[in-house]
């Protein structure tokens, strides 16, 4: 008997062996080329019953050699509605039976390749006047757009599918001749034509600029619209530099109100910290619930110029909640920070919520928080004002701190300290749930954006933390992402192009003069200038502007130069700040001559669509107004210049040694025994003065 039994278990271990070897077979077959891409988003893809390609030669080649249109097909891992339409179109037999068959399909992480993205994408606005993500796009066998949109359900998508190849096998010619208008219009929308105003016009224009982007403002609510809502730190920090310029209230106003709606409202995860991508309503209720480190790291600058100028602090505490963010959710083992986290929760049975990690019931929060739930449910809205759809609430908070602790019976900090302890409860209650999916795809631009950040939360508050934080992120970028001077745009293997980005050099140019005024060690700026330098040689055009990249193979990549000022400003905009300074820091006038052409010949950009060139304009006030150097010699010289970098000083540079220094701003200025600091305008200077206050006396 129990040899027949030993016999049995034989047979069913070999038919479990041959049951396993078929599933995993099957399952390679299945598996198309995303399998061996390093990207997140790619691989969740790869199992699709579609014959992705990633973006590369072998996919153009072979649409080329069988005259196949082709579908690219643009999104990223923490996109929601990506998700959506994979789940609904691209998982589906009867989709894959009609991509397969008529068109050769490209997925392409829009996060990996940007210039992918940015070209498709002005496509897209060209065809249809709006743009997004998903963003499918049709295009000729050479990669030439001839039809684009964003999300779609299964049925129209099929339908479009069959449509446009119908049209490009019955009607060719006129499918091609509209193809080359729309290279045309990409093209011109890319030129940068000769300025419509002077350099010292533009900067009298500045005022109509300003109030004319102001008329497109939420006085009611805060931000940008009347409907879905992004934090955009362009236009804040315009705003917050032009209002104490003006000292006008009602644009000061709606700063602070906007800033308190994004503290306050659903898109601030109160719990581990960390602001969501946007809501999709106007009061800033409910988020789409997505992270992303870029939305983060600029908050974080924002937050720290408003409690500079404010000193409210809640804007400080902002600055602890995004940085303890970070290090509980976003920092790797290197210490380089992880790109985003998604807004769905993926449960075992396959099955996606959008935002469940983060939303509440009442019944969960009554069993959490026992007698606490009375005050908690109307500080944070359990009720018709936080309720999200069914039985779900978002915490939303509409009184401020301090007036809620009066109506406690409470002194504000002790009612802080409960309002913590609650919050680490719920924190430690949620975090038992299912995690939403963090994309661990390291960013260069984005890591340089953040050590931007935290330079100015250290500044801001003066905690050696942020900054800290900041030379451990940095020393990551320069040991993993900078090999022979060349800068990887993402953590895996260069892009199979050897593609450069330019975003990642003025990005990176920034954060190194970040870390000087933070720090003023000279040797950051010295890298500034060295990587300024490469930008010129890599990027440069004949017009002063910079290419988006090195890719000299897609069709008018050559000519592709971004100059709008997005959620992110552009790349372009950044480095007119950054050669701005340096010239200012090393006396290299060329950089300075630049950055004037630059800031001209984008004032008929800026006129046309003022809305999309916020920093652009914010960037014009350079010029418009007294900017000040700060020369601070002697054996004090860096503690007063921490001072007074503590101060909201944005038509400023601070350069300080504790000894005699061959820069251009310290040169000859340094007597022993002596602490002086020396207020300059185009490097004309006052007699120097021994105080921080005596020096902010000596400006407009």
């Amino acid at each position: 008997m129990k040899i027949l039994c030993f016999e049995n278990f034989k047979k069913y271990l070999l038919s479990l062996f041959i049951f396993l070897f078929t599933i995993n077979t099957v399952s390679q077959n299945m598996q198309n080329k995303l399998s061996q891409e390093s990207s997140l988003y790619l691989k969740q893809h790869s199992s699709n019953p579609i014959n992705w390609f990633p973006w590369g030669k072998e996919a153009l080649d072979i649409a080329k050699e069988n005259d196949k249109l082709i579908v690219i097909s643009v999104g990223y891992s923490s996109c929601h509605w990506c998700h959506v339409m994979e789940d609904e179109s691209f998982k589906k037999n009867d989709v894959a039976d009609v991509m397969n068959s008529k068109f050769i399909s490209i997925k392409v992480d829009r996060e990996e390749r940007p210039d992918i993205d940015e070209i498709y994408m002005k496509a897209l606005v060209l065809m249809t006047g709006s743009g997004g993500w998903p963003m499918n796009i049709i295009a000729l066998p050479d990669g030439t757009p001839i039809w684009g949109g964003t999300y779609l359900p299964k049925d129209n998508w099929i339908e479009i599918l069959n449509q446009v190849s119908q049209f490009y096998s019955t009607r060719k010619n006129d499918v091609i001749e509209y193809a080359n208008k729309v290279r045309e219009g990409i093209i011109e929308e890319s030129l940068i034509k000769s300025p419509s105003l002077e350099s010292n016009l533009l900067q009298e224009s500045i005022d109509k600029y300003a109030k004319k982007a102001f008329t497109y403002t939420d006085k009611l609510n805060g931000g940008m619209g009347v409907g879905q809502k992004f934090p955009l730190p362009s236009l804040l920090n315009f705003y917050l530099r032009y209002s104490e310029l003006k000292e006008d209230n009602e644009m000061r106003s709606f700063v602070i109100k906007t800033l308190n709606q994004i503290s306050r409202g659903g898109i601030n995860d109160r719990l581990e910290g960390g602001f969501h991508r946007y809501t999709v309503d106007q009061k800033w209720h409910i988020p789409h619930f997505e992270k992303m480190l870029y939305d983060n790291a600029q908050l974080m600058s924002v937050f720290s110029n408003a409690y500079m100028v404010y000193k409210d602090p809640r804007y400080k505490e902002e600055l602890y909640n995004i940085f303890n963010f970070l290090e509980l959710k976003m920092t790797s083992e290197n210490g380089l920070i992880f790109s985003s986290i998604s807004a769905d929760t993926n449960y075992p049975n396959g099955k996606k919520i959008e935002g469940d990690f983060y939303i509440w019931n009442e019944n969960e929060l009554k069993t959490i928080l026992k007698n606490d739930f009375t005050w908690v449910k109307d500080y944070y809205n359990i009720n018709q004002t936080g309720l999200w759809e069914e039985d779900k609430y978002v915490f939303y908070q509409t009184i401020s701190d301090n007036q809620f602790a009066i109506d406690l019976g409470l002194d504000l900090k002790k009612f802080k300290s409960k309002l913590k302890e609650i919050n680490k409860k719920l924190f430690d209650e949620r975090e038992k749930r299912i995690q939403p999916i963090i994309d661990t795809k390291i960013i260069f631009s984005w890591n340089a954006l953040t050590i931007r950040g935290l330079v100015d939360a250290y500044k801001a508050t003066g905690d050696k933390l942020f900054l800290k934080k900041a030379l451990k992120i940095n020393s990551a970028l320069e040991n993993y992402m900078i090999l022979n001077e060349k800068i990887k745009h993402t953590d895996g293997e260069f892009n199979k192009e050897n593609v450069l980005f330019f975003e990642d050099y003025s990005y990176y140019i920034d954060s190194l003069i970040g870390l000087y005024e933070a720090t003023f060690e000279l040797d950051w700026l010295n890298k500034a200038y060295k990587f300024s330098k490469l930008s010129n040689n890599e990027f440069g055009t004949e017009n002063y502007f910079y290419k988006f990249s090195s890719n000299q193979d897609l069709f008018y990549s050559q000519t592709l130069i971004q100059l709008q000022d997005g959620v992110i400003p552009s790349a372009n905009s950044v480095m007119n700040f950054n050669l701005f300074r340096l010239s200012h820091y090393i006396g290299e006038r060329d950089f300075f001559k630049v950055s004037q052409k630059m800031i001209s010949n984008m004032s008929g950009k800026i006129e046309e669509r003022v809305t999309d060139h916020m920093f652009w304009l914010w960037l014009s006030l350079n010029y418009s107004n007294k900017f000040y150097e700060f020369a601070i010699c002697g054996q004090k010289a860096k503690e007063k210049s921490q001072k007074l970098s503590s101060y909201y000083l944005p038509n400023s540079v601070i350069a300080a040694s504790n000894k005699a220094s061959e820069m251009y701003l310290l040169k000859g200025r340094f007597i022993r025994g002596e602490t002086n600091i020396y207020v300059c305008v185009d490097n004309t200077c006052k007699f120097p003065v021994k105080t921080v206050d005596d020096a902010l006396e000596l400006i407009d």
